[in-house]
């Protein structure tokens, strides 16, 4: 293996879903000579499922392989063992759920023994996964927990539209008391430093208001004069191009949102129903704040056309390039 090899570990996903085709089919088209795609998952469903896909991959034991078993040019797939049935295309269980996390945690775990060097996970079933017994909100908390790290962020990304949010998978009544103008700042200061890695150049950044118009002068509510626009001075006032509040209802609009790097968002679907009504098919969704380098496809397990092989690939596929372009920059 080369030192600049790119040993890019895959999670499938909910085996029951499209993580399945999407993932390896993603992975079939990655272009690069230096990127070694790993799969993490059960040898046995990705080849009564995938079998054609996944020809030419060769199986190693997920708990036991280290650095030294991925040669450049090569696929693998890391072996996932257990007791579970077979999934049927379609229909998630808490069977499914159990093993799409034992995919997750296989990936930290190869990434915590430098087997990887980065993490793309696949579509999974939140709701499966609790049935587990397991607390599962999304992958970016599950695993923000798993390796003891705090402050995970959620950064949607795609060429032309960039959007992070200030509170991620919560109930929308618990939002406003979650949000206060420290948590703001740093989410702000976060995007900064994320997308100046990326760009390599300083962004230009906008900040969602919460309220309908920011509020309008009080008369709808003193949040965003108070606490909002507070953050932004604070965040200014330390060298960062940020503006705000700005009106939710028009910061979006394709026009305006394509004048900045980033938008930060208040919360969960204030930001992502605009970014994935424009970004479906190429948006990728990134965990910043963490050691550990994770992107996803920004789309669901997607059921209802599970195993029918007519789910794009091309999120997977953008979520993988992008990993491997941030996993190359921390080597730098």
């Amino acid at each position: 293996m080369a030192k600049t090899d790119i040993r890019l570990g895959i999670t499938l996903g909910d085996p029951a879903g499209i993580g399945p085709e999407v993932m390896i089919g993603a992975a079939n088209r990655l272009e690069n000579p230096s990127v070694i795609p790993i799969l993490i998952g059960r040898v046995s469903v990705v080849e009564r499922l995938c079998g054609d896909l996944a020809a030419g991959y060769e199986p190693v034991d997920a708990e036991r392989c280290s650095p030294a078993n991925f040669r450049t040019g090569g696929r693998y797939i890391a072996a996932v063992s257990g007791s579970w049935e077979y999934p049927v295309p379609g229909k998630g269980t808490a069977g499914t759920g159990s093993e799409s996390r034992a995919y997750i945690d296989a990936g930290i775990d190869l990434w915590r023994r430098g087997a990887i060097d980065a993490l793309v996970t696949g579509p999974v079933s939140k709701g499966f996964i609790e049935k587990t017994g397991c607390s599962f909100t999304g992958h970016t908390e599950y695993i923000a927990s798993s390796i003891g790290e705090p402050f995970p962020r959620m950064l949607m990304f795609s060429r032309n539209y960039r959007v992070l949010l200030v509170t991620t998978h919560m109930p929308l009544a618990a939002v406003t008391g979650a949000i206060t103008a420290d948590a703001i700042v740093g989410t702000i200061r976060a995007g900064r430093e994320a997308i100046a890695s990326i760009d390599e150049r300083e962004p230009r950044i906008a900040v969602a208001g919460l309220d309908p118009h920011c509020g309008d002068d009080g008369a709808i509510g003193e949040f965003d004069r108070e606490v909002t626009a507070e953050a932004v001075r604070i965040a200014r006032s330390g060298g960062i191009d940020v503006e705000g509040p700005m009106a939710a209802d028009t910061v979006f609009l394709p026009d305006r949102w394509r004048r900045y790097d980033l938008v930060i968002a208040q919360y969960h679907d204030q930001g992502l129903i605009p970014f994935k009504m424009l970004a479906f098919d190429t948006g990728v969704n990134i965990t910043i704040g963490l050691s550990i380098t994770r992107t996803s496809p920004d789309h669901g397990t997607a059921y209802d056309i599970a195993g029918r092989r007519i789910a794009s690939d091309g999120s997977a596929l953008e979520a993988m390039k992008v990993a491997c372009r941030l996993a190359a920059r921390k080597r730098r």
